[in-house]
């Protein structure tokens, strides 16, 4: 939780200037009229982050968007945008397990969500991965749905059956055009 309390901090301090975020002889001067930062209470501020960090759903629902545009650009035979929507999905998965590494089932015991995805990384979505770079609908389509057999068995460990991810019959976005022939201006 430290490692992602650091990133929070790290992006807040990028985005709002460190002095805003960390203290330091700047932020404990005031400037320009502005009232001086008090020190950091880590504790308090750890707490805080955890608190405002987005849920494992959050970041899931990034994935099922991507994942979803990915069966619409394959389709479309568009294998840059597949890969593009392939790389987002992992890492929004990756993000997912970064928020919460290990989920109680519904015994109380614990799944390690970073094992179940290492493995699922280097067998199923692997596959996916060289039916994009080989641009193999017929190979992609099989790999995509054993890997939706991957997700779901993924929600089961995770006591969640009832989440059961499908072949997505309508894009996610209908503000992207998956024709890989498409010329700009519409």
């Amino acid at each position: 939780m430290l490692v992602l309390a650091g990133m929070i901090i790290g992006a807040l301090a990028a985005g709002h200037g460190a002095r805003d975020i960390l203290p330091s002889a700047a932020a404990q001067a005031p400037a320009s009229g502005r009232a001086a930062q008090p020190p950091l209470d880590i504790p308090v501020d750890v707490a805080h982050l955890k608190d405002i960090v987005p849920s494992q759903s959050h970041a899931m629902m990034d994935v099922s968007f991507h994942w979803t545009n990915l069966w619409f650009a394959a389709q479309k035979r568009n294998w840059p945008l597949a890969q593009f929507y392939f790389d987002e999905s992992r890492q929004h998965i990756l993000w997912t397990i970064r928020i919460r590494p290990i989920r109680k089932d519904a015994d109380g015991k614990d799944v390690d969500l970073k094992g179940i995805f290492d493995g699922i990384d280097t067998s199923s979505l692997a596959a996916v991965k060289d039916a994009i770079a080989q641009k193999d609908l017929a190979k992609f389509s099989a790999t995509y749905k054993t890997m939706l057999e991957s997700c779901y068995a993924c929600h089961k460990a995770s006591s969640k059956p009832y989440l059961r991810p499908m072949v997505p019959t309508a894009p996610a976005s209908t503000a992207i055009n998956f024709d890989p022939n498409a010329t700009w201006p519409q």
